[in-house]
């Protein structure tokens, strides 16, 4: 697999809330317990969700902007998902439609097609400033980070950044 195809195939993980490769697990730590201060970090309202259909946009936290791309991805909105996603997110998926000859909304399309997480359930919203994370719940039951920016007064998925905290691979001497 080409780094093209893998860094297209980390995308739609993130966007779809599968299992991307270039997000970090937690595993080791399934507990449902909140570990900053906002309001909705530890949501799981799967009942309520699954057959609810999306009236409105909400980008008011990481959470909700997690939310409302679980729901607009299960309805197939492909308009929808487009205001979700951080302009990172569509300029990338552009380049790489672009590279094969196909628009956003096929970009788009293609994503939707694929397996969705039976839940759309969160834990551990973290906001560090413009930046914040979350964890999903995949369907083997482990938790999965996603990554957010603000734009503006809205909160999207976008791609994940490296942790400052992780050492790369050392380098020769």
């Amino acid at each position: 697999m080409n780094n093209r195809t893998a860094i297209f195939l980390t995308l739609i993980a993130i966007i779809a809330a599968g299992s991307g490769t270039a997000c970090k697990t937690n595993s080791a730590n399934n507990s449902a317990t909140p570990v900053t201060n906002t309001a909705n970090t530890n949501t799981a309202n799967t009942a309520n969700t699954a057959n609810t259909p999306v009236t409105g946009i909400s980008l008011a936290t990481p959470t909700e902007a997690y939310k409302t791309a679980y729901a607009l991805r299960k309805k197939g909105d492909i308009e929808g998902l487009k205001k979700v996603m951080s302009k990172e997110v569509i300029d990338f998926m552009t380049d790489m439609g672009e590279a094969d000859k196909k628009t956003l909304d096929d970009m788009f399309k293609e994503m939707v097609k694929d397996p969705q997480n039976p839940s759309d359930e969160v834990r551990n919203e973290k906001i560090t400033g413009e930046r914040a994370t979350l964890e999903y719940l995949k369907k083997d039951g482990t938790w999965k980070v996603m990554d957010f920016e603000k734009e503006g007064n809205d909160w999207k998925l976008t791609l994940p950044k490296p942790d400052p905290s992780e050492k790369g691979p050392k380098q020769p001497d």
